[in-house]
């Protein structure tokens, strides 16, 4: 059974008070000296809840000349979480650029009459929506394409697994681990409206914005409870051989209407048929479609073509929001144009695979060590990922001053102001002073980044906690204390 995700949240005034309680006003905080700084790091990571987990903090100065201020398990490997985006994007930025596109092209040669067989070639594009695909119809119309003959849904650049088979069950029901192919439409995800009813009927179910192809079907085991009742929270799940959705749990009655976004696991068939559609709309008739998913050579003309955002912009989403999607679309990509040269066809075996190579590689010409790091997916929903934190700090001090670099720091949250950081350290002396990207897994989370306190020169961490029995929120607070720490470090004393 896979328990409904719920984003764990918590309030300005509550977070300070904890704070509060480990250390003073920010307008109070002592000096702390460089020297005093491993004794001080040692003894918080010492203490409960801390002191049972798996931790790792590498702490160093900023630049060329780099300095190491605290080393803790630097060199070991860690399940990184959404951590690893930072290697995503960095070899992204560095290999393809951040002006580079991913194009989803229709190719053709209009007969007589108008009449076409078309081919439709996607590159991985996590932007294309409804817009997208009547923008293609739009141009085929204009070069004269009236019917088709044959609709082919070229479904192959990304070869290998659309769900990444090392990503949990419970995990892949969900939007935030949609399948990533190489014709992504709507995100391939769906929304699912819960309401309650009257006391004692299942809940009411709706779409929203129904499927293409044919909706999802629904095991409705859920209840309506009267106001004020106990109720058993929502819980969906799939079989691995069926689409059907089983829900089970309750709301009670006057209570808000709950929506759920789900992965949709056929999105190729949901493409070929938001396509089909859209040639339907502009009375463009089509006679047979079908998807294929191994590559051919094209003949034939491109007739219409959109392109994703820019790279930089698609960094922006994978970093300071963390949107896996847009994180997989990059990490496949590097793995099928072997370092931003496009060759249709290219003989990958595996997407997710190339791409954990080609990141390895891209971090290799950077001057990261990258030898000991298992990379089995670009987001980080894999726990089969390892990463040091050493790596990660290298990763970063290398983007100061790579040609990419400023892309790459664009992308990042900060603290107190933007993405997954927005609410975090606001109102302490490093609200605005902190770049970096979060990370959560259960049990598992990171923060890495660039952090300036107030009376120091700039700084690059990495800071990741594992096997904790304790919440992220909880572990969350306690990155927060070790970093207002390392905030109160002075120059001269």
């Amino acid at each position: 059974m896979v328990k409904l995700p719920r984003i764990e949240s918590v309030g300005l005034g509550i977070a300070l008070g904890l704070l509060s309680t480990t250390f003073p006003t920010a307008a109070a905080f002592a000096a702390l000296c460089p020297a005093q700084l491993t004794t001080q790091l040692d003894s918080a990571f010492s203490q409960p809840p801390l002191d049972q987990a798996y931790t790792g903090m590498v702490l160093q100065t900023q630049g060329q000349n780099r300095r190491t201020l605290y080393n803790r398990n630097g060199d070991r490997l860690f399940t990184p979480a959404s951590n690893i985006k930072l290697l995503t994007t960095a070899a992204a930025a560095h290999q393809l650029g951040g002006y580079y596109r991913l194009r989803t092209s229709v190719y053709g040669t209009p007969g007589p009459g108008g009449s076409t067989a078309l081919r439709v070639v996607g590159r991985g594009d996590p932007s294309l929506t409804t817009a997208q695909i009547d923008s293609l119809v739009q141009q085929l119309t204009q070069a004269g394409v009236n019917q088709v003959s044959r609709l082919t849904i070229d479904d192959s650049y990304f070869p290998g697994f659309a769900t990444n088979p090392t990503w949990e069950w419970e995990d892949a029901q969900f939007a935030y681990a949609a399948p990533v192919n190489s014709l992504i439409f709507n995100r391939n995800a769906i929304a699912l409206q819960l309401s309650p009813t009257q006391v004692g009927s299942p809940l009411a179910v709706v779409w929203p914005q129904p499927l293409p192809a044919d909706s999802l079907p629904v095991a409705n085991n859920s209840t309506t409870v009267a106001a004020g009742a106990p109720a058993t929270p929502l819980a969906l799940w799939r079989t691995g051989d069926s689409p059907t959705i089983r829900l089970t749990g309750q709301l009670t009655q006057g209570s808000s209407s709950q929506t759920l976004n789900l992965a949709v696991l056929n999105p190729a068939q949901q493409f070929a048929a938001a396509m089909e559609q859209a040639l339907q709309r502009q009375s463009v008739a089509v006679g047979q479609t079908v998807i294929v998913q191994t590559p051919a050579p094209i003949a034939d003309s491109e007739l219409a073509a959109v392109e994703s955002p820019s790279v930089r912009e698609l960094m922006v989403l994978a970093n300071r929001d963390s949107d896996n999607l847009y994180a997989e679309a990059l990490f496949k990509t590097l793995g099928v144009t072997a370092g931003g040269n496009i060759t249709e066809g290219d003989d990958v075996a595996e997407a997710s695979q190339a791409g954990g190579e080609a990141v390895r590689a891209a971090l290799a010409e950077i001057g990261v060590d990258a030898t000991a790091l298992r990379l089995a997916d670009g987001s980080g929903l894999s726990r089969h990922n390892l990463v040091s934190p050493i790596a990660l700090v290298e990763t970063l001090q290398v983007m100061t001053t790579h040609p990419q670099g400023a892309v790459f720091r664009d992308s990042l949250a900060i603290a107190g102001r933007s993405g997954t950081l927005s609410n975090r350290l606001r109102g302490t002396v490093l609200e605005g002073r902190l770049q970096g990207k979060s990370g959560a897994l259960t049990g598992n989370v990171a923060l890495s980044g660039y952090v300036q306190p107030p009376n120091y020169e700039p700084l690059v961490f990495s800071l990741l906690i594992n096997h904790s029995n304790q919440s992220a929120t909880v572990l969350r607070q306690k990155i927060d204390q070790l970093l207002l720490l390392v905030a109160q470090l002075e120059e001269g004393c």
